[in-house]
């Protein structure tokens, strides 16, 4: 059915497009270049993995990494059995300790970046998160946990490397981080768990 608009409403409609279109290149202007090369990317990651599925899929990963309850439910499962099991579970422990005095406290707090949607108007399908976006605290938690699995099995590992790794795309995805982000903290959080399997072995934290 054909809705004919009046002259006068098409020019408030067509000047509210040009109002929005400066609005657009002046928030353009005042953000750096790499910037707008990463949000640039993050539009084009998205574009090509959408569908309501992947929607869908995204949220839940992504929902299953808040606060690190996946792994610090996987770490008390593993405590629980007889040894390097037992090591394992204290060790994420001590991997998500790292991850939320390092990454969360001090990295995030220094730093002080703004995460993607600050620059652009996105529809986010999930809560939009309160903190800071350097480091990804997702990613940082389940890579450090993934390493830690990694030194008790390397199977076991890898699965939990994959699983971390959907964390991370699901963060891209929902476009609440920058890849610079998810990619330092992969990075940190392997160095962190690491230090993690390390620190146990020698009992750094005594009453262990």
């Amino acid at each position: 059915m054909y809705v004919r608009i009046c002259p006068m409403k098409r020019i408030i409609i067509e000047q509210g497009q040009q109002i929005a279109r400066k609005i657009e290149n002046e928030t353009d202007r005042h953000i750096g270049r790499f910037c707008q090369f990463e949000l640039r990317n993050l539009k084009r990651l998205h574009d090509y993995l959408y569908s309501p599925f992947m929607d869908h899929l995204m949220v839940t990963v992504t929902s299953t990494g808040n606060y690190g309850l996946i792994w610090i439910f996987i770490s008390l499962c593993l405590m629980f059995q007889d040894s390097p099991r037992k090591s394992a579970g204290y060790s994420i422990l001590i991997a998500l300790l790292f991850c939320i005095t390092i990454g969360n406290l001090i990295i995030k707090n220094v730093v002080r970046r703004n995460r993607p949607f600050f620059h652009k108007n996105y529809k986010l399908l999930i809560k939009q998160p309160w903190d800071y976006s350097f480091p990804s605290g997702h990613t940082l938690s389940s890579f450090a946990a993934a390493t830690v699995l990694f030194f008790m099995n390397e199977d076991v590992g890898i699965l939990a490397f994959i699983y971390a790794g959907l964390i991370a795309l699901s963060r891209l995805y929902l476009r609440v981080h920058f890849f610079t982000d998810v990619f330092f903290s992969m990075v940190l959080g392997t160095a962190l768990g690491t230090l993690a399997v390390k620190a146990y072995e020698t009992r750094f934290f005594g009453f262990i």
